[in-house]
């Protein structure tokens, strides 16, 4: 496994740590390919029942590495971000995520598809998809809404953070002190208990919840794809990497 993901093997618990700290866990491809490995291998794997996500330093992780996307957002959300939220999504396993400082962009996307996500109040979730002219994607505008409804409209729409004191008022997560240790006690009182009827419940949940998951997935890649092709992604993405307010044209 390349240094990007830590792996711990906790037994029937796995701990998984995306550990590009002074990146602040940006979401490069070479993270994305060992992320989707190690969680492949993991739902692969009967011995393991449930792993938990989490990102060293001081974020979980702000989303992906502009400078490592493709001219094809479409091809990189289909071939890697998709992948690594149907893998946790639709896995019988369950997948508790540990949430604190910071997490932007697919990095709260990645969160927000496990089953289980603890957070600290401070914590910030910042929505900057706007800010380089695409819309959310990863999964985010279905799962925000689905799970937080009206409340979270403005930042599916608009952009913007919140805390996680606010997060857990929209219901996304559970704010505890130390999301990490809450995270693997959780994990080791499922692991070690029903874990039967805890994967059915999942199963139900996805019917209920995520039925149309895959659907609407090609939908956003397709989107994602049309907007970086515009001249504001490019205004917008030229402008992050030299630290500029953008122009945007509105085309």
């Amino acid at each position: 496994m390349g240094s990007e993901i830590l792996v711990e093997d906790r037994g029937k618990v796995l701990l998984i740590t995306m550990n590009r700290p002074e990146k602040l866990n940006a979401m490069n491809k070479e993270l994305r390919d060992y992320l989707i490995k190690t969680i492949r291998d993991f739902n692969r794997n009967p011995e393991k029942r449930v792993a938990v996500i989490t990102g060293a330093g001081r974020a979980f992780s702000v989303g992906a590495d502009l400078s490592s996307m493709s001219q094809d957002l479409a091809e990189d959300l289909r071939n890697s971000f998709h992948v690594i939220i149907k893998e946790i999504r639709f896995s019988p396993k369950i997948f508790i995520s540990a949430v604190k400082g910071v997490a932007a962009g697919a990095g709260i996307s990645l969160a927000l598809a496990t089953d289980i996500r603890y957070t600290t109040k401070e914590t910030r979730f910042v929505t900057a998809f706007h800010n380089i002219a695409l819309a959310p994607d990863s999964g985010m505008t279905l799962m925000l809404l689905r799970m937080a409804g009206i409340k979270a409209e403005k930042y599916a729409l608009l952009g913007g953070e919140f805390t996680g004191e606010e997060a857990e008022k929209m219901g996304l997560f559970q704010v505890v002190e130390d999301p990490l240790a809450e995270a693997l006690r959780a994990a080791e009182k499922i692991a070690n208990g029903q874990f039967k009827s805890y994967s059915a419940s999942k199963r139900l949940i996805n019917r209920v919840m995520y039925y149309d998951l895959e659907d609407f997935l090609d939908y956003e890649a397709a989107m994602q794809g049309a907007l970086g092709k515009t001249y504001d992604f490019s205004e917008g993405v030229k402008a992050f990497l030299e630290k500029r307010q953008p122009q945007f044209k509105g085309e």
